[in-house]
């Protein structure tokens, strides 16, 4: 069960438990301008991280071009996705291939990925300027994740990924923590989605949902 989410306001979804640690932690109102500005100076870092800041600063625009490089983990797959272009034009033949490439490790099913979600994972790759993500999991069939949720109590029963709305990923050469920053930094600038930090099974989720983070 969903609980409604204010503007600008963080919940959690009843699934979910924890928090990001701390430090960590990066207030929804942090740009990533503001941030990386700010590792620059300890002082000013751990006022913005702290959420210290209460005026809100325009995000940066959205990159030029929607191109990211994907590496599936469960089906050893490597593909450079050029998705939409400097206009913002999609290319739907290319977004079937990505739906693909984003198919359910359990049957090989797949389903249209919501472009939202691929947007804020190509803005964490671009933002960091990193050459692929590391895909372990995008779309779920409902059985898939009834699987994994029996199994595993940090599974979601009403999971995203059944929406195709979810993507968990690593970078590789990138510790989880840094990745997890910048997650919630895509999420400041879309407005939405789910942050979750995995550090125990080294991978970030990120999600077109409402506002909210969690840890586990």
């Amino acid at each position: 069960m969903k609980k409604s989410a204010e503007p600008g306001k963080i919940v959690e979804l009843d699934d979910e438990s924890g928090d990001i640690p701390k430090d960590i932690a990066v207030a929804p109102n942090i740009t990533a301008e503001q941030f990386i500005a700010a590792q620059r100076d300890e002082k000013a870092l751990e006022q913005l991280v702290g959420g210290l800041v209460e005026r809100k600063v325009k995000g940066q625009p959205l990159f030029n071009e929607g191109k990211i490089i994907l590496y599936n983990t469960h089906f050893k797959e490597r593909h450079l996705f050029k998705f939409r272009n400097g206009y913002g034009e999609y290319d739907p033949q290319i977004l079937n291939s990505l739906n693909y490439f984003m198919r359910c490790n359990y049957d090989n099913s797949y389903t249209e990925m919501d472009i939202a979600a691929i947007e804020m994972i190509n803005y964490v790759a671009q933002l960091m300027g990193v050459k692929e993500l590391h895909i372990n999991s995008a779309y779920r069939t409902p059985e898939y994740n009834a699987i994994l949720a029996g199994k595993n109590e940090n599974v979601a029963r009403n999971s995203f990924h059944m929406q195709g709305k979810a993507v968990d990923y690593s970078i590789p050469g990138v510790p989880i923590r840094k990745v997890c920053q910048y997650a919630q930094l895509a999420r400041n600038y879309f407005g939405y989605g789910g942050v979750g930090y995995y550090p125990r099974q080294n991978f970030v989720h990120n999600d077109s949902g409402p506002l909210r983070n969690w840890a586990k």
